[in-house]
């Protein structure tokens, strides 16, 4: 007689589809959670100084302990990666997003301006972080961030162009009108203060209109 193991019954497909909910609710819990010690993090690290904020400053701004901030990051340098990193990746996406959908660059180059002003009134941490801390990155962590921050500034260099081909060719330099966009976007963390300035869209409205059409004359 021969003896042996019974094999395990076959899962039906109600029992799969609830193994895989499971995973997708633990990984959901993971990324809520890493979420939340980012944003934690950035209100740290835009407050305080990246150097000067600890590990254990970030442990209490989060309400964990260490052991339990280290299961989800690896240190402070992965932090000021990972937000830094988001912040790009996030950005890109939605660029890309607003060029395909966008045939009109002067159009488009006014949805990038709204999109970019909308993302940092609800991220000001960010880009304060992003604004201040890239050098503090080294090795791979800088150069994976650095070549995000290329794509995002590449995405917007080919707006202008496309403004300028589609204008019959102009001299202006594409390449430093972005770097002058990007001079004026990135500076909004010194001075917007919701209510007291427009919202997103009406910023983005006058600040391509000065872009494209230069800003208003006196009457003669």
């Amino acid at each position: 007689m021969k003896i042996g193991l019974k094999s395990p019954p076959k899962k039906t497909g109600m029992e799969g589809e609830a193994d895989t909910a499971v995973r997708c609710q633990r990984t959901a819990r993971h990324d809520a959670k890493q979420t939340a010690v980012l944003s934690a993090s950035s209100a740290l690290f835009a407050s305080k100084g990246y150097e000067r904020a600890t590990i254990r400053d970030v442990a209490q701004a989060t309400g964990m302990s260490l052991a339990g901030l280290y299961y989800y990051f690896k240190g402070k340098e992965e932090l000021l990666f990972l937000i830094q990193f988001r912040v790009f990746q996030s950005l890109c996406e939605k660029l890309r997003e607003i060029i395909k959908k966008e045939t009109d660059p002067q159009a488009c180059l006014h949805d990038m301006i709204k999109m970019h002003f909308d993302y940092f009134i609800r991220h000001m941490n960010d880009l304060k972080v992003c604004s201040r801390e890239i050098e503090s990155l080294d090795g791979g962590f800088y150069q994976k961030v650095a070549d995000k921050r290329k794509e995002y500034f590449d995405l917007t260099q080919s707006i202008f162009e496309k403004i300028s081909n589609a204008s019959g060719g102009s001299s202006a330099d594409s390449r430093l009108a972005a770097l002058y966009l990007f001079g004026t976007l990135n500076w909004i963390y010194q001075w917007y203060r919701p209510g007291r300035y427009p919202d997103a869209g009406e910023m983005a409205s006058q600040l391509s209109g000065i872009y494209l059409n230069g800003f208003p004359r006196m009457a003669e």
